[in-house]
This record gives C-alpha cells, structure tokens and sequence, in this order.
C-alpha cells in the first residue's frame, strides 16, 4: 500500500504540473514494480497504444482505494490522453482497458468494478465502458 501512494502523490504531482506521465511513471517504477505488458492479439488495441494503455493502469493503480472524486479522474485520463496525442480517450478502447489493468493489479475484485468512486463519470460517458473495463482485467 505504501507504494501505491506514493505513485499516486508522484502521478498526481505531475499530472498537475502537466509533466508527463510516462517520465513520472519510469522514475519510481523501481518502487512500484511494473504493470507493463504486451499486448495481445486478442485485446485489439495495438501496439501503438501500449504504452498509452499502461499509463492509464498505472494512473488507475495508483488511485484505487484513494477517495480521489469522479470528476478528477477523468481530468486525469485526459491528461494522459494529450500527452499519448490521443484527442478523444473516452472512444478509445486502450483507456478502459487500462483501467481494468490497474484495478487488477490494485487487487480491486471483478465484482467491484462499478463500485469505485472515481470511475462513476468514465461509466456513465460510454456505454460500452463497464464491459471493456471487465475486458481490460481479464489481460
């Protein structure tokens, strides 16, 4: 849990510098561990948005549990987005499947999913969100 937050205080920090978060991420990968992969055929997103994805699960990660609110979550995912160049992240399948990455790895039960408070926004703006998160745990 300690590793969490302080990747959480990171993340945040940098988010609101408006530094990126991929060099914020790499700096205190050592004390997090990695949550990066490969992507499979079968998930659809590409190779072009891995690293995109895993932002996001790392952002995701280091959030889960906190009491950050529904609408700074998302302020966050769009930051990440502008710095991957990614216009419109809520149609962009990679970003919910990090989602389910970083729940997963934050050891947020399946079941849970829909009970997170900072997700309740990402729900409700696509329809598809709640079965693309589910789809992103399962990798």
């Amino acid at each position: 849990m300690p590793n969490r937050l302080v990747l959480f205080v990171s993340l945040l920090a940098a988010l609101l510098a408006g530094c990126s978060i991929s060099h914020s991420i790499g700096s205190i990968s050592d004390s997090v561990g990695s949550i990066s992969g490969s992507s499979s055929p079968k998930d659809g997103i590409g190779k072009d948005k891995i690293t995109y994805r895993d932002d996001i699960a790392s952002l995701t990660y280091s959030i889960a549990g906190s009491s950050l609110g529904p609408q700074e979550f998302p302020t966050a995912v769009g930051r990440i987005a502008m710095q991957h160049n990614i216009s419109d992240w809520r149609h962009e399948k990679a970003t919910y499947y990090g989602i389910g990455k970083g729940l997963k790895k934050a050891g947020v039960p399946q079941t849970d999913i829909g009970k997170q408070p900072f997700l309740q926004e990402v729900l409700l703006g696509d329809k598809n969100a709640q079965r693309y998160i589910q789809e992103g745990y399962r990798y």
